[in-house]
């Protein structure tokens, strides 16, 4: 047999232009990503400043999300101190009074409490749960072994596993389950959480080689 790789300009340009694709495309997306949310934050952040300074900070793109920066890090602070406290404690009342805003607000304040504190929010390990239906398997992450109050009157001490959707981890499946059910994987959350973005695409040498 003739072992010699023959040289087809066709797919040498097919190839090329696929390497090509694979470089570039992941830089173009991350910069049209990170200008979406430039520009939405100036666009609603910018009329919410003086009309004599609008020109100047719509002229430098950015203008608005430093301005959101600044005021964001300036409420916190204040909220740091006794009159801030107060000031939030009388908000939380307020809106508690209000029926149906108290749910929205209660559940916004919790999820961006827990992103605002990532040391208590971070994955704890990364599992296989056996979901949707028995013999298919899933990638889970452990939240919180801490489950009493949800799952105490079970009779079997029951974990919290949070089952991303893929390829958008942020939305997906909160369930109770019983740690012997569950399978431990020799990744860490982080690469587990990479092959959930990638729909399983990525490989091993992928996840270290990016970790470089």
């Amino acid at each position: 047999m003739d072992s010699t790789r023959h040289f087809s300009p066709l797919t040498w340009l097919r190839n090329s232009f696929l390497a090509g694709v694979a470089l570039v495309l992941p830089f173009v997306v991350t910069v049209w990503v990170i200008w979406l949310v430039v520009s939405f934050v100036d666009n609603n952040v910018i009329p919410l400043i003086p009309a004599q300074f609008q020109p100047l900070a719509e002229s430098i793109p950015g203008t608005g999300v430093i301005i959101a920066l600044v005021a964001l890090t300036l409420v916190g602070a204040l909220a740091a101190n006794l009159i801030g406290r107060w000031l939030v404690g009388a908000a939380d009342r307020f809106i508690a009074n209000l029926p149906f805003v108290r749910s929205i607000y209660g559940g916004a304040k919790q999820v961006f409490k827990q992103v605002a504190a990532p040391e208590r929010t971070s994955f704890k390990q990364a599992v296989l749960v056996e979901f949707p239906r028995p013999g298919a398997w899933a990638i889970g992450f452990i939240t919180t072994e801490d489950t009493a109050e949800v799952a105490g009157g079970m009779g079997e001490a029951l974990v919290a596993v949070y089952v991303p959707q893929a390829p958008i981890p942020t939305s997906g499946f909160l369930l109770y389950l019983p740690k012997s059910t569950l399978h431990p994987l020799k990744i860490t959350p982080e690469e587990a959480l990479k092959r959930v973005i990638s729909l399983g695409l990525i490989r091993e040498e992928d996840a270290a080689g990016g970790a470089k």
